[in-house]
């Protein structure tokens, strides 16, 4: 929120603020709509404020439409960037775009194994300085209602990144990359497909 607006009331300590100054959920809607759920704040956060719990609860409470509820497949990106075949498939010309969420939900755990699989493969990630994850926004509902540009946030994220291959882990983000770049975009799950061909030539 704080990239596309550049105001404070656009970021989790504006929103925390607000509410404990005595906003209400109904005076917060603009912002509270243009939140995608990422996660972050909660990892960033000094005071281990549940502010993901807090949006959520503000956002029930207004005339916003109810939020979806994504759960994590079980055989889920972070699964499958952990076999051994995919690691090999990666290299330093492919942009891996983490599923954000997830990575933010099991940060402490998870971050340790991106950092080795980018050190082990020479992949770029969607990580900034902090080591958090950058969402594209897809498939939010902020995208939906129209409070989220996933269009100026996918530009900023690809901005400055040499690429020939986005690998993402959320397969609904692959149909609006496509139209944001002329590089071959594939899901990670595609990677392990690809095991078939390798038995296959080496049982000959």
């Amino acid at each position: 929120m704080w990239r596309q607006h550049r105001d404070v009331m656009f970021s989790p300590q504006g929103f925390a603020k607000s509410m404990q100054h005595g906003a209400r959920a109904a005076d917060l809607k603009d912002y509270l709509s243009s939140c995608i759920l990422c996660g972050a704040c909660d990892v960033m956060c000094p005071e281990n404020i549940d502010l993901t719990g807090m949006i959520k609860k503000a956002w029930a409470v207004t005339d916003l439409p109810s939020l979806s509820q994504q759960d994590e497949a079980e055989l889920s990106g972070f699964v499958i960037s952990c076999d051994a075949w995919v690691q090999q498939q990666l290299t330093p010309d492919d942009l891996y775009i983490i599923d954000v969420a997830a990575l933010h939900a099991d940060y402490e755990r998870r971050i340790e194994h991106y950092t080795w699989l980018r050190e082990q493969t020479g992949c770029s990630m969607n990580l900034d300085l902090n080591r958090m994850a950058i969402p594209t926004g897809i498939g939010s509902e902020a995208a939906k209602l129209g409070s989220f540009d996933v269009e100026k946030h996918v530009q900023w994220l690809m901005q400055g990144r040499d690429f020939k291959r986005v690998i993402v882990e959320h397969e609904t983000d692959i149909d609006v990359l496509k139209t944001m770049t002329d590089k071959t975009v594939m899901a990670v799950s595609a990677l392990l497909n690809t095991l078939d061909v390798k038995d296959d030539y080496e049982t000959g």
